[in-house]
């Protein structure tokens, strides 16, 4: 039988690349050869995804500590998994990868009776209409995170907090928010007594009401206090509050429940609720309610929820509720109070005055704090967690994780060529695709970049001396980056914050899109609910098209409700998705709305066409890909997760609209599709985003395969093929890069068993990298930087099965065909190590 086996060899140039040869070495996969899922990732396991960074840290809605090793904490993220760190913050480890299915964590809590058992909840908790991912459970370890095990509550979607019996870790409660965009069964309290064998839901309101906070009297562990909240999510509003909230109390284990309100107002939205560690009779809430009345606010007992008394209704505690209301007590002083919202406040007067906790990134989520030592604390906020030993004074740096949420990829035609994109609750990013003079991509090679965290950046590739990035409600900056110099642009300078949705005149899109025109010199084009554009730098605008959405008049009112506004805009609906020019063709533009309609003109806006799918259900459009092949064909990624559907969107067209195919054959039912793009050199080999990883196609869609390789499990929200490579952004795990797509152009199922792939061209740099001197087990990643690409020749070849007694032998030839360069799969026993001396040549693999 011949077994097909693909292998990496790493060519390079010991003058021009002393470093890079130093720690040359060969790479072999053994897997058979065909077109099955499975055997694609095994096959093509020598080829590297590599992490570039930038290394600044996403949202992380969950952080803990180790009662008894001040040194250990962990961080869960937001669509990044779960991080360990063992030294204090000083550096960060994924300890998720390869065990979790999803990469949303929304709790984490550690037996205090045994720091090896951990507990996972996933799905954040504080759940954004974008850029929020839902979960699939409970995980445990037993082991402090070495390995991991899925032990239930699959559909619960959203966890907002796990309590463990400080006495006896087989005993937990699992605080489930449940589905956000739907109704569901599977939210409440829930109870195990067998570290998570079996679980018993112990508390449930309605299927639209989930529970937001759990609070264990530790001293008495049979007591538990419940926050319960009617929330959810439609695409045009987020809802806080409603007939199912309420705050509930157990004094048998959560055997039975009653509700506690004595004193809180009638209207009840979300709560955070934390009964004091130092005396159990002081219990504090912090409370979402009317906020026209004025009714909201800290709210405090000092009879063990007997009676409320409202302590203060400073707006700064309760602002944008639906996002934050956290709250946590002093384990060792009772009047020392934490808010966690916008800021991170702290009161030591039970409530009355407060104090800013600055030195983090802000937006804050979650806050351990050691009940042996009150100083000792981890927060997790926006930008990733931070841990203190001198009572919030100062933090570790969030500056060494590789956990950005990015949006929208575009990319500049230099050397080395630079990625934009937006990250959430940050700043936009410029980043270099490789550092060179350096072993990896460091700060050095990545700054800010126009506009705002949910930017599309435009500018013309061959000379991005002027970027566009977008950000809120329509605004533009537009950025020299010459002149370091910026100015805001906007169609209608309108401050459009608050205002219900069909009373703006222009309806954006939180990632409102922004594209440079290839075919109109000094052209952009910016959507929001029609198609505006100009070609004086924003000076001034034209709408080139009517309303190209559904523009239905009752999904356009408040952001927010029933108690709370949202004012942002990120609720926007009927808006334009997705824009896209044709490349290859003038005139020819492609729109997509976030409630399903695709449009097309063929005349530079002078008309337009819906060509939508047939019977497409109302779904967000999320990207429209044009063939670089036949200028006729067309792709769309289309998800209807906002309506709480997780299934897979991929439709293409040949006939420009007209008519389109269905093309999701191989993609599970809940991998719903961002984005989907065509190699630009091999017919119909297309690469799909999804929300639980990467997919391929060698046959215009008709079949597709997982393709993730070394890449983890997080969301993909963008792809690129750029100058032979494939750029991912993720939601969690910032940007990545695959250097080898013309492996993947070349290869063929059926191909000999003897194959020697042409490599790609290659540039000679200085500067090194560990794709250098890569193994099997390599992921890809640094812990403090991102990686550069291979600075030599990377040839593939594939070898039928061999015996041990037979050699291979490689010769590498000019092109008057003079040998110049032999490797054998036969060691060199001569060769001897000193130092100064020359490394040895690498040796070819046979397996």
């Amino acid at each position: 039988m011949n077994k097909k086996i693909i292998l990496f060899f790493l060519l390079v140039f010991p003058v021009l690349c002393p470093f890079a040869q130093n720690g040359k070495k060969e790479l072999a996969t053994n897997a058979k050869t065909n077109s099955t899922a499975t055997d694609l990732n095994a096959y093509f396991k020598s080829v590297k995804w590599r992490n570039i960074g930038p290394f600044r840290g996403g949202r992380s809605v969950c952080a803990t500590g180790v009662v008894g090793d001040i040194t250990t904490y962990y961080m869960g993220t937001t669509g990044g998994g779960l991080w360990k760190t063992e030294d204090m913050g000083l550096t960060w480890k994924n300890i998720s990868d390869g065990f979790f299915k999803t990469g949303s964590v929304g709790a984490i809590a550690v037996a205090e009776s045994d720091p090896n058992v951990v507990y996972v909840g996933m799905g954040e908790h504080a759940v954004r209409g974008v850029m929020t991912h839902h979960g699939d459970g409970v995980y445990k370890s037993t082991d402090a995170g070495k390995t991991w095990k899925k032990i239930g509550l699959d559909l619960t979607q959203h966890i907002s907090r796990i309590a463990v019996h400080p006495k006896d870790p087989n005993v937990v409660f699992v605080a489930a928010q449940g589905a956000l965009y739907s109704n569901s069964k599977e939210r409440g309290v829930y109870k195990s007594v067998d570290g998570g064998t079996t679980w018993a839901n112990v508390l449930f309101v309605d299927d639209k009401t989930g529970c937001v906070e759990l609070s264990m009297d530790m001293n008495n562990p049979r007591i538990l206090y419940a926050a319960m909240n009617e929330y959810g999510r439609l695409p045009w509003k987020v809802i806080s509050g409603g007939a199912g909230s309420g705050l509930y109390k157990s004094t048998d284990a959560g055997a039975t429940w009653k509700k506690i309100q004595n004193g809180l107002p009638k209207e009840l939205g979300k709560m955070a609720i934390a009964v004091c560690r130092s005396n159990s009779e002081k219990v504090y809430v912090l409370v979402e309610s009317d906020s026209d009345k004025e009714l909201g606010g800290l709210f405090v007992s000092t009879n063990a929820g007997e009676k409320w008394t409202r302590v203060t209704n400073d707006h700064r505690l309760i602002q944008r509720a639906w996002y934050y209301i956290e709250l946590f007590t002093d384990p060792n002083n009772e009047n020392t109070v934490y808010v966690l919202s916008a800021p991170a406040l702290r009161s030591e007067d039970g409530g009355k005055t407060w104090e800013n906790l600055s030195g983090t990134h802000g937006d804050f989520h979650d806050l351990w704090i050691n009940p042996n030592n009150s100083k000792n604390m981890v927060i997790a906020d926006d930008g990733g967690a931070g841990v203190s030993v001198n009572y919030g004074k100062s933090w570790s740096t969030q500056s060494n994780m590789p956990t950005a949420q990015f949006y929208r990829i575009n990319v500049d035609n230099l050397f080395p060529y630079n990625i934009y994109a937006g990250q959430q609750d940050n700043s936009t990013v410029k980043i270099a695709s490789r550092e060179l003079a350096s072993g990896g991509i460091t700060t050095e090679s990545w700054t800010s970049s126009a506009g705002g965290e949910s930017a599309f950046l435009a500018f013309d590739p061959n000379d991005p001396r002027y970027v566009l990035g977008g950000s809120y409600q329509g605004t533009i900056e537009a950025l020299d980056t010459k002149a370091n110099a910026a100015t805001n642009i906007m169609t209608a300078p309108i401050q459009y914050l608050g205002m219900d949705a069909k009373d703006i005149k222009y309806r954006y899109n939180w990632n409102a899109p922004i594209i440079w025109s290839k075919h109109e010199p000094n052209t952009y084009y910016h959507g929001a609910q029609l198609l505006l554009k100009t070609t004086d730098m924003g000076v001034t605008w034209k709408e080139v098209s009517l309303d190209l959405t559904r523009n239905e008049k009752s999904k356009q009112g408040k952001g927010g409700g029933p108690y709370t506004n949202e004012a942002v805009g990120a609720e926007n609906y009927g808006t334009l998705s997705y824009v896209i020019e044709s490349p290859y063709e003038k005139g020819v533009i492609w729109t997509g709305s976030d409630d399903g309609l695709v449009h097309v003109t063929r005349d530079g806006g002078a008309t337009w066409q819906n060509v939508t799918p047939a019977g497409l259900q109302e779904c967000l459009i999320n990207a429209i890909e044009v063939s670089p092949h036949d200028k006729s064909v067309a792709y769309i990624a289309t998800t209807r997760y906002k309506f709480n559907d997780h299934a897979p969107g991929l439709y293409k067209t040949t006939d420009y609209g007209k008519t389109w195919n269905k093309i999701i054959a191989g993609i599970p039912n809940n991998a719903f599709t961002r984005v989907v793009r065509e190699d630009d050199r091999r017919k119909d080999l297309l690469f799909a985003g999804t929300e639980i990883g990467m997919f391929i196609s060698w046959n215009g869609g008709k079949e597709w395969s997982p393709f993730q390789l070394n890449l983890p499990v997080t969301p993909i929200t963008d792809l690129r093929i750029h100058q032979n490579n494939l750029i991912a952004s993720t939601s969690g795990r910032s940007f990545w890069v695959l250097d080898d797509l013309d492996l993947f152009r070349q290869y063929k199922s059926d191909a000999p068993s003897l194959t020697l792939f042409q490599p790609t061209p290659t540039v000679i740099v200085n500067g090194s990298s560990e794709l250098d001197r890569t193994s099997d087990d390599f992921d890809g990643t640094h812990p403090y930087r991102g990686i550069n690409p291979a600075t030599g020749v990377v040839m593939y070849y594939q070898l039928p099965e061999l015996k041990g007694s037979e050699l291979i032998t490689l010769e590498i030839k000019d092109s008057q065909g003079n040998v110049v360069r032999t490797f054998s799969s036969q060691r060199d026993t001569t060769s001897v190590s000193y130092a100064g001396a020359p490394p040895t040549d690498p040796t070819l693999s046979k397996s």
